[in-house]
């Protein structure tokens, strides 16, 4: 229900933590999440009062009849985009008055900016732009020829990205990385200064005339137009605070907000944003998430292509998570008829929310001081920040630049050489704030954490603040998130599914016999084998942390080691 209103680094679905949350609390507690991002299990804490099919179906399936009813949650959050979107979720707006005020703001934006998408069709009339595929510009290291990229690259029929590059000049074959990307200098407008970027044109135009959708190729006509739009009297400047996503191919050029957009976009979100801040306040910050939910993954230049086998044409979709990538293909959607298609999920979250009486309260500060009394906390479900995984603030600045002010990054837990946060450091930050959490835990409640790495120095980390605050390992399973980041998805080490760990304050564990790490590992290659998944590195981690043993191996050693292991059962 809530996965389609906003997008989020690792966000978990709230129907699936509201069915931890029903099996160790009771209708009426508290529930904490001290790592609370865009307040997943805030929602989720709320949703036990009126559970889902969905969560009907998942009780049923574990085999256990959960209290429903309502529960109260706080959740802690640094980020100030991540705990904007979850305020505006615990403060529901009139759905009436939502569902008007998104539709005016649009068809208003719309006919004021004067048919900014509007574009000549296929057939001598007048269309409306759906989405522009734009190409970067390369160089051919033979001729010299000054080539688009999507015509040198991309193969056609079947359509193929290989990593091959072809010059139509002068007939030179090879690799893409070979091309050189050209650059252009240029007076921004903004800035009131010139800057040097990757040089790009506009290649395909998709658009619509009546009901008719089509596709036709870019023309010079198109690019100087594209070219011409000025940015309105007032549109804001905001700089980027680079960090560990900062790349010096693709972002050549990009030091403000205003550089991850084509001129027409940035236009038109600017105009949006300010018609919405004539709006009553609870009114006003709803449309606003709306705009945010659409404005990061499908409105700036991150967003892209991709060609699957067999597909005829190109696949559109949204930025890939966790990262500030911009692609050889960036795409300009048309953020009129984005905005629309958001429109009715957040309508029916609103709904849903509206008939939810259980409290959730959102604080935008550091975890690691807490301002809750001892003993009163009846469960916690939190998903830590993953060592130098994903530097949430540099990637939600994008956001929360247009709410303006972005998140204080002294107070992110992380692993980053640019911050001079060592894992030690990670490590003690982790510590103070699991001290925190066994304050503010009743004796009898227990904590469930999420957490996700590939490295043993971080598993370690986490065990050792774990255990510092006073909590051992009671149990730890496995937990497939719906939503992946682009890291998990594409890494060499990567980890399937998350362990789950659920923590007790202090308890005498059970008597363990002598295992070592790799027969762990052994164990659970042929336990997963056997059943022909491949969560290998989470099953070992499982194992380790019920067994009280220290994570010897990172997830590429195992998997290396995995390789060369003789499976007599198979």
């Amino acid at each position: 229900m809530f996965y389609n209103t906003f997008p989020y680094p690792t966000k978990i679905s709230p129907e699936t933590i509201a069915i931890y949350i029903a099996a160790h609390t009771k209708p009426g507690d508290t529930v904490l999440d001290a790592f609370g991002g865009s307040g997943s299990t805030g929602l989720a804490a709320l949703m036990c009062e009126n559970p889902t099919l969905s969560m009907s179906r998942m009780a049923d399936s574990m085999g256990f009849s959960p209290a429903w009813g309502a529960r109260n949650a706080i959740i802690y959050e640094i980020s100030k985009y991540g705990s904007f979107a979850a305020k505006v979720m615990a403060n529901p707006p009139n759905l009436r008055d939502f569902s008007n005020a998104a539709s005016r703001l649009v068809s208003e934006a719309a006919k004021e900016l004067g048919g900014i998408y509007s574009v000549a069709d296929p057939f001598g009339g007048i269309g409306t732009i759906r989405h522009v595929i734009w190409s970067d510009i390369v160089i051919c290291p033979e001729c010299g020829q000054k080539l688009a990229w999507i015509d040198s690259m991309v193969r056609q029929a079947p359509l193929a990205i290989d990593g091959q590059g072809a010059c139509s000049n002068c007939c030179y074959n090879g690799k893409s990385a070979d091309f050189k990307h050209e650059l252009e200098t240029v007076q921004d407008p903004i800035l009131g200064r010139k800057v040097t970027r990757r040089k790009r044109r506009p290649a395909l135009i998709y658009g619509r005339t009546g009901t008719f959708n089509w596709r036709r190729e870019a023309t010079h006509e198109d690019a100087s137009r594209f070219s011409e739009i000025e940015y309105p009297a007032g549109t804001p400047l905001r700089k980027i605070s680079w960090g560990e996503l900062w790349r010096g191919g693709y972002h050549t050029g990009m030091t403000h907000l205003h550089h991850f957009y084509t001129p027409r976009n940035y236009c038109v979100f600017a105009h949006l944003w300010e018609k919405s801040s004539f709006l009553p306040d609870i009114l006003k910050d709803a449309i606003r998430l709306l705009l945010l939910s659409y404005n990061a993954a499908h409105a700036t230049l991150m967003t892209r292509v991709v060609v699957k086998k067999g597909s005829k044409d190109f696949i559109l979709t949204g930025a890939q998570s966790g990262v500030l990538y911009v692609s050889n293909l960036p795409v300009e959607k048309n953020i009129f008829s984005g905005v629309d298609r958001k429109t009715p999920y957040f309508e029916d979250a609103f709904k849903y929310l509206s008939l939810c009486s259980g409290r959730l309260e959102v604080r935008n500060s550091s975890s690691r001081s807490m301002a809750l009394a001892d003993k009163t906390i009846d469960y916690v479900f939190t998903d830590p920040p993953f060592g130098d995984f994903i530097p949430y603030a540099e990637v939600n600045q994008i956001n929360e630049l247009w709410l303006g002010e972005a998140t204080d990054q002294n107070e992110e837990i992380i692993i980053s050489a640019l911050a001079h946060k060592t894992i030690e450091i990670y490590q003690s930050m982790m510590t103070d704030v699991f001290k925190e959490i066994e304050r503010a835990l009743k004796d009898e409640a227990k904590a469930t954490i999420v957490f996700h790495a590939s490295k043993t120095a971080i598993w370690e980390a986490l065990r050792s603040a774990v255990t510092k605050a006073g909590f051992v390992i009671e149990a730890a399973a496995t937990l497939n998130k719906t939503q992946a980041s682009f890291k998990q998805i594409v890494s060499e080490a990567s980890v399937r599914g998350d362990p789950l760990i659920l923590l007790s304050k202090g308890q005498t564990r059970r008597h363990l016999d002598i295992l070592s790490s790799r027969s762990l590992l052994h164990e659970a290659a042929i336990e997963i084998l056997l059943k022909n998944k491949k969560i290998i590195y989470s099953t070992y981690i499982k194992k380790c942390l019920e067994n009280d043993l220290s994570i010897e191996y990172d997830a590429k050693t195992a998997y290396d080691l995995v390789a060369n292991i003789k499976i007599a059962a198979i």
